[in-house]
Formats: structure tokens, C-alpha cells, sequence
């Protein structure tokens, strides 16, 4: 198989929104699409986001969506890894970890870091992510807060 990674724009959002949504499936969350793919445009064309999408001649197989941010710590931009998905059709494959390659680069030629969280029950994520470079934090613990 065949894998191009791309950065892509607002304008992609309708060709990788269906994979966006079975990203929402696997973690068991539903929201409207249409709320969705406005949600991605917005944050695309503002530069509050940045996404990398996975194709090959079928299509788009996987996408990483990153947001950017800075650690006051190390004095320097850090990103978030939010979402990295592929299809399951493509999983073993290697998508997910020239999709994580790419991520890790466009943040490194920055000269910033990068952090992801994932299900405590994705183990296959967690070999990928520790198999990458990445170390289970040990010193933070991660709380939480939404309003009402």
C-alpha cells in the first residue's frame, strides 16, 4: 500500500470528515456532522489547527490533528496531538506511524514539543506512541474541568 501524507486545509475537511466521525464512534461519541466539519473549518482557517491526512488511491486512510500551544516550562511551542486515526480497514499497516512521523517532524522543525493522550484501553495506540519515542508521564497528573 501505497501512503502520501499531506498537510491539508479547510477546504479538505469534507473528504476526511467521514474518517473524523468514526474517530468520534470509537470513543463513543456522537455529535452532528455539520457541527463537526464547521468546528474543523473554523479551527483550519484560523491556524488554531494544524491536520496531516494519510491517502492512498482510495482515498484518505488516516488523519493526526495537532492544535498548537506553548509550555511556559520549557519556553517554547508545544503541540497537542488530539487526534490520530485510521481507518480500521488500513490499521497495521503502518499509517498510524508515518501519520505520528510526520507530526513529530513538523513540530521538531519548530522547535517545539509534543504531547497525546490516549484510552487507557488502546494499547495497540500505546505500542505505537512508546515504539515512537514517547514516555508515559509520570510526573503530572491530568485533571479536567467543564462548566455546568
Amino acid at each position: 500500500m501505497q501512503i502520501a501524507i499531506r498537510q491539508a486545509g479547510a477546504e479538505s475537511v469534507r473528504c476526511w470528515l467521514p474518517l473524523f466521525l468514526a474517530y468520534l464512534d470509537f470513543y463513543l461519541v456522537a455529535q452532528p456532522a455539520e457541527a463537526c466539519a464547521a468546528f474543523l473549518e473554523q479551527r483550519l482557517s484560523t491556524g488554531e489547527a494544524v491536520v496531516f491526512l494519510a491517502e492512498d488511491a482510495a482515498g484518505v486512510q488516516g488523519f493526526a490533528l495537532l492544535y498548537p500551544g506553548f509550555s511556559s516550562l520549557s519556553l517554547r511551542p508545544h503541540w497537542l496531538l488530539h487526534d490520530l486515526f485510521v481507518s480500521p480497514a488500513c490499521r497495521g499497516g503502518g499509517v498510524g506511524r508515518v501519520l505520528l512521523e510526520r507530526c513529530q517532524a513538523h513540530v521538531a522543525a519548530l522547535g517545539g514539543g509534543l504531547t497525546l493522550q490516549t484510552a487507557h484501553g488502546n494499547l495497540n495506540a500505546q505500542r505505537l506512541y512508546e515504539q515512537s519515542g514517547f514516555k508515559l508521564d509520570s510526573e503530572f497528573r491530568v485533571y479536567e474541568w467543564s462548566p455546568g
